[in-house]
């Protein structure tokens, strides 16, 4: 980033004025041609767009309703502003978007078509498409919107502050991060909420929903061969690579690619399964199913089948590698050997089951389930006992074996900057994968989440890199979001006595204490020795039993802000980010009960000048978050 874009970003983030355009990172082609696709951008005579032109009040309208579930009604109509007639271009697509609350006029019955959009009202646009409404937001408009436009990711590619213009390319780059973009207190992604399936990596599958009649599945040899056999012209196609803007030069030997039926993109997908070969189902003759390391998977494709059945060059018995499709189906199969793939994976658990073989027969084996760094979920039978949950293992298969191997963490660590995708020195990749774990416990967290926080060695379990740039992490607690929380409401100790033999027959006493707590409303109550007071707390799990308890600290010094997603304070660290599922509870001084309540009852309680005591994990450098709020009436 030059320094006067990093300048614009700093200025940005503290919300000063940073005037001028928006200081566009370059939108890439792929991302034009996508949302022209799905019809979100309208593109020029000749396919053009040109990204550094302004974008008008009335062509984001357009952009945005075309984004939205309200993009199939609209329709003709007369205008309700009197400088926009009813025969202009974008006039129903401006009543659209103002009927249903995504942008308004001014006071004077203007809405001021031709006018350059401004950043923050292109922010406020993509939040309210969230899911976001002016009750979530305290404060004067646009500070709290720009904030949260930030935290959502909204912002990724799209430099410059409050009051700057925005070029087409930074609508077209905003749009596309509002499609990856999760709603607002939900777990879709904002693309499904507008009729997008997610693929098996997790992404939204715009070739499902734009060609159904796809070519494909192709493995791929040699990318440049196989266009060439299929006629396919190099210039001016598109790839898609795991469902995000690639180049042709990143397709691999033994990816899986689809084209439309126009040959004009390419979706390609590079997950790869390992594991020995159990059983096909019914037969091998006829595998309509197949089982690789006590996991079933379905063939897609001819290929798929013909490499898997006894007429194949795959025998039961032996590794082999899957190459799955966009649909999570098998696209094709190869020997381990002609691909080297090993299977990183955090393990959630351990134990016991029962198998069967490729002759029917059962037998009990131990097992090992965990997650991949992509947050893939996956299980295999395994013989090592030394195995436990948190571990991070690496699985090696070779001639009709597996190998397993404990991995050990560090080797990387870092202030990241979320900005510039950068770990201290360390490039990260773009389309890098993060895990965020904890006995056993897992969230997939973005470069976004991080930033900001300092990574130390020991909070990372496994990395991996290559082109120059971390391409995935395993950390270990580094953001606290694995954890509980609520409160603990009393601590009660009971007195027991027992005997213990020895030279001399002794009594001793024993404390026992029930601690009473509360997570998401529900009470709850365990004897032990967690060693926390009453109090607002973490509370960590193995499995469904607790493993132990951490009271928070108290935010000292008096809040200037509170907004629901931040707050400012008067004290060392100023600005504090709330965790969007931050525990609430009101406590009155005359009652020991803690009623549960909300964020927006916590923001209406502060703007009515109601006491409120914040507790957090850890400082913001840490990666920590404001985690329960205390309403006092």
């Amino acid at each position: 980033m030059n320094p006067k874009k990093r300048i614009c970003a700093l200025l940005a983030a503290g919300l000063i004025f940073c005037g001028g355009a928006a200081q566009s990172f370059a939108v890439s082609d792929g991302v034009v041609k996508l949302l022209s696709a799905i019809g979100v951008v309208a593109l020029g005579e000749g396919g053009a767009f040109d990204a550094t032109a302004p974008v008008t009040r009335a062509e984001f309208a357009r952009m945005a309703v075309m984004a939205s579930p309200y993009r199939d009604s609209v329709s003709a109509g007369s205008s309700v502003f009197k400088d926009v007639s009813a025969s202009h271009a974008y006039a129903s697509y401006i009543k659209t978007a103002v009927s249903n609350g995504l942008m308004s006029g001014y006071s004077d019955g203007a809405f001021r078509p031709e006018s350059a959009l401004t950043l923050e009202q292109a922010a406020n646009v993509a939040l309210k498409l969230l899911g976001y409404t002016a009750a979530d937001f305290r404060g004067g408009f646009p500070e709290a919107q720009m904030r949260a436009f930030r935290a959502n990711g909204l912002s990724a590619g799209v430099g410059g502050g409050v009051g700057a213009s925005v070029t087409k390319g930074d609508a077209a780059q905003i749009l596309y991060n509002l499609l990856n973009a999760r709603v607002k207190d939900g777990e879709q992604k904002y693309a499904e909420t507008i009729g997008f399936k997610l693929n098996a990596s997790g992404e939204p599958d715009y070739a499902a929903a734009l060609g159904e009649s796809m070519d494909g599945p192709f493995t791929v040899r040699s990318f440049s061969s196989l266009m060439a056999e299929l006629g396919v012209e190099g210039d001016g196609l598109t790839v898609y690579k795991n469902g995000k803007t690639a180049a042709p030069s990143d397709v691999k030997r033994y990816d899986i690619a689809y084209f439309n039926p126009s040959k004009t993109v390419a979706w390609v997908y590079d997950k790869k399964i390992t594991g020995v070969y159990d059983k096909a189902t019914p037969s091998q003759n006829d595998p309509a199913s197949i089982t690789v390391s006590g996991r079933e998977y379905e063939p897609e494709s001819a290929a798929a089948f013909s490499a898997l059945s006894s007429g194949g060059p795959l025998r039961l018995g032996t590794t082999v590698t899957l190459l799955m499709g966009r649909d999570g189906r098998v696209a094709d199969a190869v020997a381990s050997t002609a691909v080297k793939v090993d299977t990183v994976l955090y393990v959630t658990e351990t134990g016991s089951k029962t198998y069967e073989n490729a002759n029917g027969r059962e037998y009990v084996s131990g097992y090992v389930g965990g997650v991949t760094p992509g947050g893939e979920a996956l299980e295999y039978p395994v013989k090592e006992t030394w195995i436990k949950v948190g571990d991070v293992v690496k699985l090696r298969f070779a001639d009709g074996a597996m190998n397993v191997t404990k991995l050990f963490g560090g080797g990387v660590s870092g202030a990241v900057d979320a900005d510039l995708y950068t770990m201290d020195k360390l490039r990260l990749s773009e389309d890098i994968r993060i895990l965020d774990t904890y006995e056993g416990a897992f969230v997939s967290v973005s470069v976004q989440r991080l930033g900001g926080a300092t990574i130390s060695a020991d909070e990372v379990l496994y990395h991996e890199a290559s082109g120059g740039a971390v391409t995935a992490l395993i950390l270990k607690d580094a953001t606290g979001d694995c954890g509980t929380y609520g409160v603990v409401t009393s601590v009660t100790s009971a007195s027991s006595a027992s005997n213990q033999e020895g030279e001399a027959s002794k009594s001793l006493t024993v404390e026992q204490k029930t601690y009473a707590y509360v997570t998401e409303g529900v009470s709850h109550s365990v004897s032990g020795g967690f060693g926390v007071a009453a109090g607002p707390a973490r509370f960590v799990f193995s499995g469904e039993k607790l493993a132990f308890m951490r009271n928070l600290r108290g935010l000292s010094g008096k809040v200037k802000s509170f907004d629901g997603a931040t707050l400012t304070a008067a004290g060392a660290i100023e600005n504090w980010d709330v965790a969007e599922n931050a525990e609430v509870y009101v406590k009155s001084q005359n009652s020991t009960g803690y009623v549960h309540a909300t964020l927006d009852d916590a923001t209406e309680a502060f703007a009515d000048g109601n006491a409120l005591d914040f507790y957090y994990d850890d400082t913001p450098d840490g990666g920590g978050r404001i985690r329960v709020i205390l309403i006092w009436k």
